[in-house]
């Protein structure tokens, strides 16, 4: 059991702790910036929110790698281009544009695959592709993006060819049974599920064991994550302090019950014991009364023989 001030602080403790968890849970967060609209303000603004949310990386379409890098600095938040535009790309277009975004200072690729080969079956010339691109990329990270017109079968069958092919993750939008394709792909690579715009479905990924979350909401998501930390309560079994409760409302003290029989037990015991008493005292009473009484005759006795001694010794008698 735990003294209240020892609660207080173990209940702080745990606080604490899932705070820190938050925080690296957050820093799964993958921002996205790959709009076609997106200003030079609007990049600032993404890039700053993760360096205050401490994402793992802002993606980015090529032509903007350099302003991001200068933007998020030493934040150690990454820069991922997304490469391959539709899809529809050659090959070795896919592979310079890789080469050319870490050069700009890329650390991880997101590759568009070629649509029309993954659904024809074209599956060399999908391996082709996605090896092509790991090598221009060296030691970047490459992710392979899953289209989301694709069968479940589809991508299951494209996260195990990428992770063949050198490729660290398989990147898809959002479903509801992504904790079912994290389990089926067996580690075979990681998972980043993008498209991500609450809460609760953040959580959801974290336990389902997602290595990468994007999303266009960090911040939000930040918030109620760190206020649910925060306002977390512990249930703690505690001491209570000792307090000494008024005659009043005390109850009985808990001591063995003197019953009648007892209590008759302990009259007769006090009862014996003065009349045992009782006698000695009277004969002792008695005692004094008659020596007194044996004294007084010869006390009387003793007068009268001195008073015959005086008489006889008077002259003339």
């Amino acid at each position: 059991m735990l003294s209240p001030n020892e609660a207080e602080e173990y209940c702080e403790f745990k606080r604490q702790k899932r705070i820190a968890e938050v925080a690296a849970e957050l820093a799964k967060s993958e921002l996205y910036a790959a709009e076609r609209d997106m200003g030079i303000g609007d990049l600032k603004k993404i890039a700053d929110s993760a360096k205050r949310v401490k994402s793992a990386a802002v993606r980015v379409n090529p032509v903007h790698v350099p302003a991001m890098k200068n933007l998020l600095g030493a934040s150690g938040v990454f820069i991922d281009c997304l490469v391959g535009g539709t899809g529809e790309t050659l090959v070795k277009a896919k592979g310079y544009e890789a080469k050319l975004a870490v050069r700009s200072g890329a650390k991880e690729i997101t590759l568009i695959l070629c649509y029309s080969a993954i659904k024809s079956g074209r599956t060399g010339d999908t391996k082709r592709e996605i090896k092509r691109v790991c090598r221009a990329a060296r030691k970047a990270v490459v992710k392979v993006a899953a289209d989301k017109t694709l069968t479940y079968a589809e991508i299951l069958r494209l996260g195990k060819m990428a992770a063949d092919c050198g490729a660290k993750f398989l990147t898809v939008e959002f479903f509801p049974d992504c904790g079912r394709l994290k389990r089926d792909l067996h580690d075979s690579c990681m998972l980043e599920v993008t498209g991500v715009e609450t809460a609760g479905d953040y959580k959801t990924l974290i336990t389902a064991g997602a290595e990468r979350i994007g999303t266009s909401h960090a911040e939000e998501i930040y918030a109620e994550l760190m206020k649910e930390a925060e306002n977390l309560s512990f249930a703690v079994n505690f001491a209570e302090p000792l307090t000494v409760a008024s005659p009043v409302s005390s109850p009985a003290p808990a001591t063995p019950a003197i019953t009648a029989a007892s209590t008759q037990t302990i009259s007769e015991k006090s009862a014996a014991k003065a009349s045992e008493g009782t006698p000695f005292n009277a004969a002792e009473r008695g005692k004094t009364e008659k020596s007194e009484k044996s004294e007084k005759p010869k006390a009387e006795q003793m007068s009268v023989l001195n008073d015959k001694k005086l008489l006889d010794g008077v002259p003339g008698k």
